[in-house]
């Protein structure tokens, strides 16, 4: 008696199982479910009206399925700044002291620091002025007052110098009849010459400010997976396609029961070259919602990803978390849709 309960049981599930696999594959077989990639580059400024107008996109048969963003490498650029100064020195200390060795950069659209990456020095000369120069020579013991014992040009520092004015004094006298006579002069005599004098030089110095600056309105790549759901025509009606129901007893019953427990329900599938490939079944249930690929074969070089589970299992865990592990790395998905391509 208990042996036909057991087997009455057993048939029962085996029924409501494969009646529900019938008129799953019929519902699959009556929608076509594709996937749709596209990708925006968005300010932050206007991130906000992005996603107004994607999620206001969304009709019966669009949906989005997944939305995720990254910051844009375009944030980043190499900027350059010349700034020119005339300067008395030329050396280093006093030009950095002068221009400052950092620069901020704030053009409105990037901002950043710069610093000093070149320095140009051209020397600027600044001609010659002239100016008089004038020597005194003082003279002593001569014995008349006459110019032609004085010398009308000197050399002086290789530089030529000529006589202007000669001032005579008595410098020894005698006495003759009440007069006093001059026996010998002294006295100065005065040179000049034009001297030709270079004025200091100047330097026009060119200071180059090189660095990254970044933007302000900071850019961030979007990319947004779609989901196209196309309803076939002329679809039979769900109850016309069950699977034939297949009696059996004994360990054929056995065999069966066990083969749809163990039944797998997930596939995960390796980005490569060429599409998606599928490296992994696996039957997740409410104890095990952890799928490890680290020992799987045809492993992606970009770590890319897909999970598929089916109607029966998505049904059963929507809105639980699941997750992939690949070596000492882990990637939690919120089942809300039956599909997702992922990184790890």
């Amino acid at each position: 008696m208990n042996m036909k309960r057991k087997v009455s049981k057993s048939l029962n599930i085996i029924f409501i199982i494969l009646f529900i696999l019938g008129t799953t594959l019929n519902s699959y077989a009556a929608t076509t479910q594709q996937s749709n990639t596209e990708e925006y580059e968005i300010a932050i400024s206007k991130e906000k009206e992005f996603l107004d107008n994607i999620y206001n996109k969304e009709t019966e048969n669009l949906k989005v399925k997944e939305i995720s963003k990254e910051i844009s490498d375009n944030n980043y650029t190499e900027k350059d700044v010349f700034k020119t100064k005339t300067l008395t020195k030329n050396n280093t200390e006093y030009i950095y002291n002068e221009f400052g060795e950092t620069q901020k950069f704030d053009d409105g659209e990037y901002q950043g620091t710069l610093n000093i990456t070149d320095i140009d020095i051209e020397t600027i000369k600044n001609g010659y002025y002239e100016k008089i120069d004038e020597k005194v020579l003082n003279f002593n013991n001569y014995t008349d007052n006459d110019l032609n014992n004085i010398e009308k040009e000197i050399i002086l520092n290789n530089q030529t110098y000529y006589l202007i004015n000669v001032e005579w004094e008595a410098e020894t006298t005698e006495n003759i009849d009440g007069a006093e006579v001059p026996l010998t002069y002294k006295g100065n005599k005065k040179y000049q010459t034009i001297q030709k004098i270079a004025n200091p030089n100047t330097y026009k110095v060119t200071v180059k400010y090189s660095g990254r600056v970044e933007k302000i309105d900071t850019l961030y790549n979007y990319k947004i997976i779609y989901e196209n759901i196309e309803k076939e025509e002329n679809v039979e009606k769900e109850e016309n396609n069950i699977v034939p129901i297949i009696v059996v007893s004994g360990i054929g019953l056995t065999i069966l029961l066990i083969a749809l427990y163990n039944m797998k329900n997930t596939y995960i599938y390796s980005k490569i070259d060429k599409g998606f490939k599928l490296i992994k079944r696996e039957k997740l249930s409410d104890k095990k919602v952890s799928i490890d690929i680290t020992k799987c074969k045809n492993k992606s070089v970009n770590n890319i990803y897909a999970i598929k589970v089916n109607s029966i299992i998505f049904k059963k865990l929507k809105g639980r978390t699941i997750s992939i592990v690949l070596g000492n790395k882990k990637k939690d998905i919120v089942l809300w849709n039956d599909y997702y391509e992922i990184k790890l």
